[in-house]
């Protein structure tokens, strides 16, 4: 072969190499998410197909292991499966600060992995029901892609490690645990401000209005310098008071012992479990009861149950180690103190 020709060769080689890159390129460009619109249109057909790879692909990828995107994840993954079908959408502006970095409900940081520049709103309209949910998109390289959340570890803030007594705020009891309280005093701070420690429903609250009015508020952490959500995490500390109105403790809380026993049968019932033992036992007078379960998945649970001043305190220990530590369980379920 001819020098000349050889050259010919490898410069047609080169135009066809240029021609496919470049179709491949306008193939991506053209995928149907140039405009916000689009990407709408092909994100609400997709997820009312069911396909949930495809919803996926339709992200933008996230860099690392980021429990909260498993979340969200799973939360669109529930609503997908209940036959949920989106009918129309909206384009709305982002909301203020979006691309900067906030507290998940494990009291780690994250942040977005692509700018938002619109909120996406879909919803589902029935004859008896409604249904919508919203997410944000950016874009990138011309394509509109669903915004995906990435831990951000240099935004987390200290995080207390080590036996410490707890206290809620505005609470007349305390406990003691291998670490602070969940998601941590600084975290809170950070993300909702200065004074946010010192609300008391910060930590955790559960409140009931309906015709039994009750207002649970507990604290809870991992075993000692472990976050409860850490991979390696298999014990759990939780402590929690109920207190109720008149009208409810008159009407439906006025046995104190079978208050005490129906919690311990509650325990009992959330995770299919069996109780071992149970014991009856007070503080400074107070009627308690201490009692250990078997969960059906072999998890192991020590707690003890008072009733004190109208009030429930329900301590608990849970470990799915195979030898759990029964110091640290001890120490914790033994340090209720209530003024």
């Amino acid at each position: 072969m001819s020098s000349e020709q050889s050259k010919f060769n490898w410069l047609r080689s080169g135009i066809t190499l240029i021609v496919a890159v470049s179709l491949n390129i306008a193939a991506f460009a053209d995928d149907g998410r140039s405009t916000p619109e689009q990407f709408a249109e092909l994100y609400m057909k997709t997820f009312n197909a069911k396909d949930l790879p495809g919803l996926r692909k339709l992200r933008y990828p996230v860099k690392g292991k980021s429990a909260m995107q498993e979340m969200i994840d799973g939360i669109t993954e529930g609503t997908m499966s209940e036959g949920n079908k989106f009918t129309k959408f909206e384009i709305l502006p982002p909301k203020p600060d979006m691309d900067k970095a906030n507290m998940g409900p494990d009291g780690l940081f994250y942040k977005a992995n692509l700018k938002p520049t619109h909120l996406l709103k879909l919803s589902a309209v029935a004859k008896d029901n409604s249904m919508s949910t919203t997410i944000p998109i950016g874009i990138k390289d011309g394509i509109y892609y669903e915004v995906g959340v990435e831990p951000a570890p240099g935004d987390t803030p200290a995080y207390g490690f080590g036996w410490q007594r707890v206290a809620l705020p505005q609470s007349t009891w305390s406990v003691m645990m291998p670490n602070e309280a969940e998601p941590g005093k600084a975290a809170l701070e950070k993300q909702f401000g200065k004074n946010a420690a010192n609300n008391p429903d910060a930590y955790g609250v559960v409140k009931n209005t309906a015709d039994i009015k009750t207002t649970q508020r507990w604290a809870r952490c991992g075993e000692e310098g472990k976050r409860v959500n850490d991979a390696n995490n298999k014990e759990t500390y939780r402590a929690a008071c109920t207190t109720f109105t008149p009208e409810t403790l008159k009407k439906w809380f006025d046995d104190p012992k079978k208050n005490i026993d129906d919690a311990v049968d509650l325990a009992s019932r959330q995770n299919q479990g069996t109780v071992v033992q149970k014991t009856d036992i007070d503080l400074g007078g107070a009627p308690g009861k201490a009692y250990e379960i078997k969960d059906k998945d072999g998890t192991l649970e020590l707690g003890r149950v008072y009733w004190i001043k109208d009030a429930l305190y329900e301590l608990t220990f849970s470990s799915k180690k195979d030898k759990p530590d029964q110091d640290g369980a001890n120490k914790f379920l033994t340090s209720l103190e209530v003024k």
